[in-house]
């Protein structure tokens, strides 16, 4: 129907959040126009004193958070652009930066080893979570919204019971340090981490047993993340290359 299709509402656009050692976060469209840039950028988010570690979407997008060297780590609102939260409360640089999935929390991690999660509307800690020797680089909560996952420095991922205020497993997971960790969606059935020492790994949260183990890239995988649905895995290396796998084809 002609009339139906010209009265239903435009697609919302597409949005990409980035961070920066210049101390800014942007916004991009990522519209099929771009510009000579690649995208036009949208808005600029200013504020951090120090370099910005990592850039999270709010489950509802609207909203970004940033994490920050300066200690600190911050909301913003996408379309007021404007800063709504600047939380402090590490004692070293903020990396890892992770909204829960109902956005009612948030948990972000530092290079002492201290995780946290903390309440998004009142801006205070809830629970520190004390367990990772060296630096705590990555954070990502489950789908089921009451385990999260952390990894960094000391080449174990851990696994976060929040209910119980307690790790519930440790991964020795790589040779190096891992720089990223990933529940598959939707059910997080399985979990992804990668590392600098090149490999990429897929581990049945089930009973914690290793599912795939792959030389990924050759030096340091720098990110990693699951396509929508879960059937595919993307990894970006230090060696300049990004990399698609397919887990169901045996990659």
């Amino acid at each position: 129907n002609d009339d139906a299709q010209a009265d239903s509402p435009p697609d919302p656009p597409r949005l990409l959040a980035s961070a920066s050692a210049d101390g800014t976060a942007r916004i991009w469209s990522t519209a099929d126009t771009p510009s000579e840039d690649g995208g036009e950028c949208l808005a600029v988010l200013e504020g951090h004193r120090e370099r910005l570690s990592v850039v999270d979407w709010h489950p509802s997008g609207r909203y970004v958070a940033t994490s920050s060297h300066d200690m600190t780590w911050r909301l913003w609102d996408v379309h007021a652009q404007q800063e709504l939260l600047l939380q402090d409360g590490h004692t070293h640089e903020t990396y890892g930066i992770a909204f829960h999935p109902d956005g009612s929390l948030i948990a972000t991690t530092d290079f002492g080893g201290l995780c946290a999660v903390w309440d998004l509307r009142s801006g205070k800690m809830l629970l520190p979570l004390r367990g990772h020797v060296g630096r705590a680089l990555a954070a990502q909560w489950a789908p089921d919204g009451y385990r999260l996952a952390t990894a960094g420095d000391d080449h174990s991922c851990r696994v976060w019971d929040i209910r119980k205020k307690d790790c519930a497993y440790v991964l020795p997971a790589h040779s190096s340090l891992i720089s990223d960790v990933r529940w598959s969606p939707p059910t997080g059935e399985a979990l992804l981490t990668c590392g600098f020492d090149g490999d990429l790994k897929v581990w049945s949260t089930r009973d914690w047993t290793e599912l795939i183990s792959l030389r990924a890239h050759e030096g340091k995988v720098l990110a990693a993340d699951w396509a929508p649905g879960g059937f595919s895995i993307v990894t970006a290396g230090y060696d300049r290359t990004i990399k698609l796998w397919r887990p169901e084809a045996g990659l």
